[in-house]
């Protein structure tokens, strides 16, 4: 597996990798020559984040725990995604934060994290911190433009010297050798530090920030405005940096009107994709990692936007009773008819070099009716532990497993080694009929290298899945169909079944005389939360070519 996933790598990430290993046997100077100084900077605000301190109470990923007296900011009984939520100090900027509180959790931060050492050292958090740090400096001063009471001149000067060190040192611990979203928030991060401090080596950072920045748009933005890591929940994250960068340069000014225009236009791209995948219930499906709680809420991302003067480009003009669309790019497929919504996958797990994100989840679909979610995918309950993979699974999906074989080669915790590619892609409207089809490559690594095929058609409210698979070779079949926890079961049998849900009564029933099985599993929409959901399946053995397929009836 190692082979397989290491052959896909860029020879940065390969260099990097090397790079890192050795810059650590170089002196970092924590010398500052000249005293720090910064622009007086009054930024409006942005998006409020979720609330995850209550006095001396933290709570991330759905877990609380209490530092009455000290912060432990490098607790050994903590997973390190915990750890590392307490070192984005997002807390700083969260509704009715205590600004004196604040400045004492930052103080006793600098006091308790030497430079370099813990967990709040490494690039991704110092990223975080930097931009958080900045907007609680930056929020807007009093009406006399006199500096704020509640830090003194003294306990300024420790935090902007700290911070110009955090900078210095994200300077030269660049993620290279992970690319993506990581890299992607280093590059925000010295836009913000250089548009912050003066100076020669501040203008530096300026430099190499814009240039992370404007390099990584044209990687990472695709075409129809996804996230190239194809996971709506980093979608929603990258967006909220681009528009705080958009409003870190409204009041500095330092991007040129070709660099302004690029961003608003990119900003623009992502906002009109993010509102077009979500489900009614206006929040992002879960494909690859994916929760809710971690990202801010769509209708904020989309109000900010509109604060930053990027507007949807079609948002007005979206038909309300049908409409298809389709992301072809992300690879995402959207077929809407009256109150029902499917959102379907078949885009790449992510790019090549970089699947770390990724889900067994080509083919699968969501579905919601009103603003319901009514067939779903298991979502993301762990970063690291025994149950991350189970929740990646093709079972975790509502897809086609072969053979107890997974569509791509997950394994550890971020790695993937042989994957497939989607193919055929068709996606089609005529009169009242919807019609979708793709397949994908995942299981041509066994005999008689099989395709999975999928088709998906709507004429009124009647939704046909037929799953096709091609090929050679006898091959046991499964398909998959996850029930959000809370719909009401009506009956459920061999024949098919029918539930309760929004006012309405949906039937599945399974074709060409299958039978309907029922098992157990998790849904979580929230990292540390989960709930046992019912999960429908249909199975056939038999020499490809061969088909299965079912039928959701809504009434």
């Amino acid at each position: 597996m190692l082979f397989h996933t290491v052959r896909y790598l860029k020879a940065i990430q390969l260099y990097w990798r090397i790079y890192l290993k050795l810059v650590q046997f170089v002196h970092f100077s924590i010398s500052l020559n000249n005293p720090v100084a910064c622009r007086q900077i009054s930024l409006p605000p942005g998006i409020t984040k979720y609330h995850s301190l209550s006095e001396s109470e933290f709570i991330f990923l759905n877990e609380a725990n209490s530092y009455p007296h000290q912060v432990h900011w490098n607790d050994l009984g903590q997973s390190k995604l915990w750890l590392y939520n307490l070192h984005y100090f997002d807390y700083l900027n969260q509704t009715e934060s205590d600004r004196h509180q604040g400045v004492e959790l930052v103080l006793d931060w600098i006091t308790n994290n030497p430079v370099g050492i813990g967990n709040g050292w490494e690039p991704y958090p110092i990223s975080l911190r930097i931009v958080n740090w900045i907007k609680f400096l930056c929020k807007p001063m009093d009406s006399n433009r006199e500096t704020v009471s509640y830090i003194s001149v003294e306990q300024a000067k420790t935090i902007h010297e700290s911070l110009f060190l955090q900078s210095r040192y994200l300077r030269r611990h660049l993620e290279y050798h992970l690319l993506g979203n990581h890299l992607f928030k280093n590059g925000v991060a010295l836009f913000f530090a250089g548009s912050y401090f003066t100076g020669s080596e501040a203008e530096q950072w300026l430099v190499k920030g814009k240039q992370i920045l404007f390099n990584q748009l044209d990687e990472q933005i695709l075409d129809d405005g996804g996230h190239f890591e194809r996971s709506p929940m980093y979608h929603a994250i990258i967006l909220e940096d681009l528009l705080d960068v958009v409003n870190m340069n409204r009041q500095t000014g330092f991007l040129s009107d070709s660099e302004r225009e690029k961003l608003y236009v990119v900003a623009a791209r992502m906002t009109q994709c993010l509102s077009d995948i979500v489900h009614i219930d206006g929040e992002i499906p879960f494909f690859n990692d994916s929760a809710l709680g971690i990202a801010s809420p769509v209708s904020a991302l989309l109000n900010y936007a509109a604060k930053s003067s990027v507007e949807l480009l079609e948002l007005q003009q979206k038909p309300t009773l049908s409409r298809m669309c389709a992301k072809p790019d992300f690879g995402l497929y959207i077929l809407q008819k009256e109150s029902v919504k499917m959102v379907i996958d078949a885009g790449p797990i992510g790019p090549d070099y970089l699947p770390g994100h990724a889900h067994c989840d080509t083919l699968s679909y969501e579905m919601s009716i009103d603003d319901q979610r009514f067939i779903v995918n298991s979502g993301t309950y762990q970063y690291a532990g025994k149950e991350r993979n189970s929740f990646r699974s093709t079972r975790a999906h509502n897809t086609v497993m072969l053979d107890e074989i997974e569509q791509h080669e997950i394994w550890s915790t971020f790695r993937v080694a042989r994957r497939g590619y989607p193919i055929g892609v068709q996606f089609e409207e005529h009169s009242d009929a919807m019609y979708f089809r793709a397949g994908h490559t995942g299981y041509r690594r066994l005999t008689g290298k099989p395709d999975h095929f999928r088709s998906i058609s709507s004429e009124g409210l009647v939704w046909e899945i037929k799953d096709t698979i091609t090929g050679g070779g006898q091959h046991h079949a499964e398909s998959f169909i996850h029930i959000h926890p809370d719909v009401k079961t009506v009956s459920l049998s061999g024949d098919g079944a029918v539930f309760s849900l929004a006012g309405r009564q949906i039937e599945i029933r399974p074709e060409d005389g299958l039978k309907m099985n029922k098992a157990s599993g998790y849904y979580s929409s929230e990292f540390g939360k989960k709930r046992q959901i019912t999960v429908l399946y249909l199975e056939k053995t038999g020499l490809a070519p061969f088909e299965l397929a079912y039928r959701i009836m809504i009434h």
